[in-house]
């Protein structure tokens, strides 16, 4: 990444997690989500957005965190990864930061949810996990 890169922090689970915000085409309030049977455990369904078909994953159930209902509060963040639209459920949309490379200390941890962090981003006296989009999508 580059200096002084943007991300968008969002919530699961009372945890701060973070997306670049150049993977990041819209953030939407959730819509009635289509179910479609035999797919993977983690994806909930599709949305139509706008004439296009999205497939929707539980960002919750992705990462192995407890999956609970979705409120007036929750979003669908809609990224683009190799082309195509995917939407990920976040329980809440915090803000847009900015950030700088000497903030990011890197995850080393491979197994379990860790191996969806690609580092930790300390901010205003807090943590921010960063996802690493490409093993959340695979």
């Amino acid at each position: 990444m580059a200096q002084n890169d943007q991300i968008v922090i969002f919530g699961l689970n009372a945890q701060h997690y973070a997306l670049p915000i150049s993977n990041v085409s819209e953030i939407i309030r959730v819509m009635e989500i289509t179910e479609v049977p035999n797919m993977n455990f983690f994806y909930k369904g599709i949305i139509n957005l706008r004439g296009s078909i999205v497939p929707v994953i539980s960002s919750n159930l992705r990462l192995g965190l407890e999956e609970h209902e979705l409120s007036k509060d929750s979003r669908i963040i809609v990224v683009e990864q190799n082309g195509e639209k995917l939407g990920l459920t976040v329980d809440s949309v915090y803000a847009v930061s900015q950030f700088s490379p000497e903030q990011v200390e890197e995850s080393d941890s491979v197994s379990g949810k860790d191996q969806f962090i690609k580092g930790v981003i300390h901010q205003d006296n807090s943590m921010i996990l960063l996802l690493d989009l490409d093993r959340m999508t695979a």
